[in-house]
Formats: C-alpha cells, structure tokens, sequence
C-alpha cells in the first residue's frame, strides 16, 4: 500500500522561495497589463493543480484511514474468522517468499511498496524521469538567468565608476586649460610674446577634451539605464523560474520519497527487478491453489466490511494479524497525510497571496480585466478550492 515517511529536508527549496521579488512587474516595458496578468495567473494555475492532486491524494489516504479504524472495531467474531484467514495468507506468503528470494533484487519493503502500486509505476516512473529532466532545464534556466543579472550589475558598476573618472577628468581639463590660460596672459602682457596660435591650440584642446567627456558621460549615462532595464527584466524572469523550480522539486522529492527511491534510475532498475521477481511468483502461484483460496477467502470477507479498498491487505495480511504492524501502518499513513496537508497548505498560501495580488492590478487596471484573464481566475479557484470573486 506504500505507507511509508518522507525525510526530505526542505530547508533548500524554502530559501530559495524566500528570494522570489516580484516587484520588478511595475518596470518592465514593452508588454502590456493584460499580458502580465496572463503570466501571474499562468504561474499559479500549477500550485493550483498541485492543491487538487493533493487533495485527490489526501482522500484516498483518509479513506485507507477508515479502513483500518473500521477492521479495529470488528466484531470479536468477525475479527477472528478475518484473522485466521489473514494467518494462513501470512504464512504461505513467507513459504512463497522464501521460493523467490533466489530471483529477487530488491528488498521486502520495495517490493511489497511497488506490489501494492503496480498500475501506477509505469507511469509514476515516467513522470519522475520527465520531472527530472525538467528540473535540470529549470535549474540550468535559473543559473544563466542569475550570471546574465550579475553580468547587467558588473556593467552597471563598470560604468558608474567611469563616469566618476570622467568627472574628474574634467576638472582636472578645466584645471590645465585655466592654468595655460593664465600662463599664455602672463606671457603676452608681461614679456610681449605672439600666442595667437598657442590661444587656439589651448582653446581647440579644451573644446575637444570637453565634447570627448560629455560623449563618453552621456553613453555611459544611457548604458547604465538599459543595465537597469535588463537587470529588471532579468528579475522579472528569474522570479518566474524560481517558483516553477520550487514547484517542479516540489513534485520531484515528492515523487523519490512515495517510492523511497534515489531518482528514476534506480526506479526503473527495481520495477524491472520486480517484474522478474513477480514472472517467478506467478509460476510458484500457479502451483499454489491454498494460497489463491485463502487469497479469495480473505477478500470476500474484508468485501463485507464494506472497505474502500479490501484487496490492498491482501499483500499485508500481518497488518490484520499483528496488531504492531497495523499500527506502524497507521502512524505511517497519518505522517503521509499530515505532508500532504502542508503540501496543500504551501501552495494554497501562493494562490491566495498571488491571487489577491492579481486582484488589485486588475482593480488598478480595467483594461486587464478580460475574458480570458477572469476565465483562468476561475479555474485557478475551482482547482484549489477558493470561492473569491475578482
């Protein structure tokens, strides 16, 4: 059934959810208010669906909750006649078992994990592969986002440092043409020198000197303003990659811990491994009649209790025997839960900051209050479950 803890620390994704800005919205030029919604509403539409699947997943595993508080408060002769039944499972599963261990490569737990799951790994190991690969491009979409707005802000730097080397240039030019100036009329007025064409070289130096200053300020003037235009957009950008990072590592720990696996490698490698192992058990389990009756006995009788899966204890009879392992089964299935709520809590905390965020633009702006922008608003509502109206 898969009832097993998560110990992913995300202490990591957190820091970097603390870093997202979006206050570079206002200084973006060259797309309009519409079109910055769409992309608000498009960046929260995914926390949106996490919020559903969460909540899809949060059912089936209150309702394997019920199960087990309904199999705890059987009736004494109900709970015996199911228990003898589970032994006998038990125990001809540990003779089947130890038939199979000479073809299997995994380990007890994994393989009951992957057992209680089958249906779902072909898929739930392509969506780890394909998450992965997306990860690595968002991750490598976020550093060249990061060096492109660290190179804008070394530029910036560069030219704020050459303007002030230009300012002084020009006092320092102001300094010497005044000095010549002064030499030049020392000379002619006191020594009667001719410095008619030492006036126009000094005069022709100082205007060139100047014209040479106010070009290089005001070219580095107007490449500090696109560095602060690009390191803007560069924001803006990398805001947007950030949260579809935390998102998509979301999914992938997610993923590894439900299946305690280390990524999809190892994944594929023990559902290959357990193929093996069940193309062994189904020729064991066809010279096995007892196990297959008491397999049917035991789901006919766990069908009466009304459960909402009976078939799933059929590869955990222990659990209906040992009351120590319904516990740990229990404990593991509340842990599980309690992530799950503070999975949906995480992104419903995005939508509604987001969302109310989204509002007030389009309060501030009519003209982004369209078709398509409302339409979304409502999806995004419908899948997490809020009921606001913009």
């Amino acid at each position: 059934m898969g009832f097993f803890k998560r110990r992913k620390d995300r202490a990591a994704l957190e820091k970097v959810m603390e870093d997202v800005q979006v206050s570079g919205l206002e200084q973006l030029s060259g797309n309009s208010s519409t079109n910055i919604v769409m992309d608000r509403c498009e960046q929260i539409m995914q926390n949106a669906r996490e919020i559903d699947d969460g909540k899809k997943e949060y059912y089936i595993v209150t309702s394997y909750l019920n199960d087990i508080e309904l199999i705890e408060n059987l009736a004494p002769d109900q709970a015996e006649e199911i228990q003898k039944a589970a032994d006998y499972v038990a125990k001809l599963n540990q003779a089947r078992d130890q038939f199979l261990n000479t073809s299997k490569r995994i380990s007890d737990a994994q393989f009951k994990m992957i057992q209680s799951q089958e249906e779902q790994i072909p898929d739930a190991i392509k969506n780890l592969r394909m998450n992965e690969e997306y990860q690595a491009t968002v991750k490598r979409d976020m550093q060249y986002l990061e060096g492109e707005k660290q190179e804008w802000e070394i530029q910036k730097k560069e030219n704020r440092r050459l303007r002030k080397r230009l300012r002084k240039a020009s006092f320092m030019l102001l300094f010497a043409a005044a000095t010549a100036a002064a030499l030049m009329l020392v000379l002619s007025m006191g020594f009667d020198y001719d410095l008619q064409y030492a006036w126009i070289g000094v005069i022709a130096a100082a205007l060139f000197g100047s014209a040479y200053i106010i070009f290089r300020l005001e070219s580095s003037r107007r490449d500090i303003q696109q560095a602060e235009v690009n390191i803007n957009y560069a924001i803006l950008l990398l805001n947007k990659v950030k949260i579809k990072y935390v998102n998509i590592t979301n999914a992938v720990d997610y993923g590894r811990d439900r299946f305690h696996v280390r990524d999809s490698r190892e994944f594929e490698y023990q559902w290959e491994m357990y193929q093996n192992a069940m193309r062994e058990q189904e020729k064991y389990r066809k010279t096995n009649e007892d196990l297959n009756y008491y397999y049917d006995k035991l789901v006919k009788l766990l069908k009466k209790c009304e459960l909402y899966d009976s078939r799933v204890w059929i590869e955990q009879p222990q659990a209906l025997v040992d009351q120590k392992e319904m516990v740990e089964i229990k404990h593991d299935l509340l842990v599980r839960r309690q992530k799950l709520r503070s999975k949906i809590a995480y992104n419903l905390d995005i939508v509604k900051k987001e969302r109310s965020e989204i509002i007030k633009m389009l309060k501030n702006n009519k003209e982004a209050r369209t078709v398509q922008v409302l339409e979304m608003i409502r999806s995004i509502d419908k899948l997490s479950g809020m009921d606001e109206s913009a």
